[in-house]
């Protein structure tokens, strides 16, 4: 279901600029609320009771009219501060990669995740060496098979790491 709000300061603006372009746009007219009181004024009777026919799951969205001065005014002023915010985060993660960057934190580690032990890496490194499997070894040394499998690869490269099989 669609609705339409549409609000002026005073007595003696209308609403009929502010309906017809709601209409235009496809809401029917029993639909459009309508309040005629400052926008300082937090209380407004039909915006508030068109809000109360809401439900959670329901999608509230809100366009700016640019037909006058002080509207542009506040776009451009939301617009402005929407830019730095963006500019703020990107900021901010860029101070986080470098920071990561600088003191040996790879990306996709979170920073003081801790490695896999040297100890424990090795007695995994010797269960399979005996002929047990991956998952085995992975299991009993307390290391990640991700990491086994990559020490694995990275010894076999360098020709230091032999697997026992059983005939």
């Amino acid at each position: 279901m669609i609705y339409g709000y549409a609000r002026v300061s005073t007595r003696d603006q209308s609403t009929d600029m502010k309906v017809s372009r709601l209409v235009e746009a496809g809401i029917p007219k029993e639909r459009i609320f309508m309040d005629v009181i400052s926008g300082a004024t937090e209380d407004r009777p039909q915006l508030n009771s068109l809000l109360s026919l809401f439900n959670k799951e329901d999608v509230l969205t809100e366009e700016v009219d640019m037909s006058d001065r002080s509207s542009r005014v506040s776009y451009l002023l939301m617009s402005v501060i929407a830019q730095n915010e963006r500019e703020t985060i990107n900021e901010r993660i860029r101070s986080g990669i470098d920071h990561a960057q600088k003191y040996g934190t790879k990306t996709g580690r979170p920073i003081g995740r801790p490695k896999a032990s040297s100890a424990k890496v090795q007695h995994a490194l010797d269960l399979l060496a005996s002929g047990k499997s991956y998952r085995h070894a992975s299991s009993i040394a307390s290391v990640s098979l991700a990491t086994l499998v990559r020490r694995v690869q990275a010894m076999q490269q360098k020709n230091q790491f032999t697997r026992q099989t059983h005939h």
